[in-house]
């Protein structure tokens, strides 16, 4: 009689220790990033990826366009995000983000945590979008500079 309940306290705590523990995908970018901004870093990261796999193969411009629209939805994500979280409009993120103001800036002006963001997190071989100069500027261009040939 001890031992069966022996057994069901075994299986008690091992079923509580279970519950308890935290989603492997959004443990990969930490508790406190939001979970779309998340699911967002996660596809532009297996983007890069897959770019960097193929690059030099004869589709290395496609696989370098998907990763371009993966960040670019990214940005939408963290606009629409931070709008939400700071109560001010998506196009007074997107000046701020044009004005060359970085994610931990508005991060700071706001008083948000800019890990919430996705701010910090490093990708694939340590890969870091939010001071890829490169990247940032492909990305302004497009958006906030449509048929201007800038």
């Amino acid at each position: 009689m001890m031992r069966k309940y022996g057994v069901i306290s075994a299986l008690l705590l091992v079923g509580a220790l279970l519950l308890g523990m935290p989603n492997p995908g959004f443990a990969a970018h930490g508790p406190s990033v939001f979970s779309d901004v998340g699911d967002a870093i996660r596809d532009a990261d297996h983007a890069r990826e897959k770019y960097h796999q193929h690059r030099s193969g004869r589709d290395a411009a496609r696989y370098e366009r998907e990763w371009y629209d993966r960040e670019q939805k990214l940005e939408e994500v963290r606009v629409h995000r931070m709008s939400r979280e700071a109560k001010m409009s998506s196009h007074e993120v997107q000046k701020q983000r044009a004005g060359g103001h970085s994610w931990k800036d508005i991060c700071d002006r706001y008083r948000i945590d800019a890990h919430k963001m996705g701010y910090g997190h490093k990708g694939p071989h340590g890969y870091d979008r939010d001071h890829d100069r490169d990247l940032q500027h492909h990305l302004y261009k497009k958006r906030h500079h449509p048929g201007k040939g800038h």
